[in-house]
């Protein structure tokens, strides 16, 4: 009998997705916020707090799934996201200008 699950203690997943950003496109994993990688990869975001309390990171989500471990205390519009706090669950595409 094989076991498929992963050691207790590795809290790290494998997913990768994609972020579709005009002509662009990146990779980012389910490990940490999308702002985080975003910056990673050379693309300014602007944001003020970092912790989901401002909106500043607010990104226009024209598709795809996103998460947050932690309710925002911020208001997130209908379509949009909170770059500093949402974690990506699959691939997706957005825009900074509507």
């Amino acid at each position: 009998m094989t076991s498929t699950s992963k050691p207790q203690g590795d809290e790290k997943t494998d997913q990768v997705h994609r972020v579709l950003l005009g002509k662009k496109q990146i990779l980012v994993t389910e490990d940490e916020p999308l702002l985080v990688q975003l910056e990673r990869a050379g693309i300014h975001v602007e944001y003020q707090c970092r912790e989901g309390y401002c909106s500043s990171c607010s990104v226009k989500l024209l598709w795809g799934h996103v998460i947050y471990p932690f309710e925002p205390l911020a208001w997130v519009q209908s379509g949009y996201l909170l770059a500093c706090c949402a974690i990506v669950k699959s691939d997706i595409e957005i825009a900074f200008f509507d």
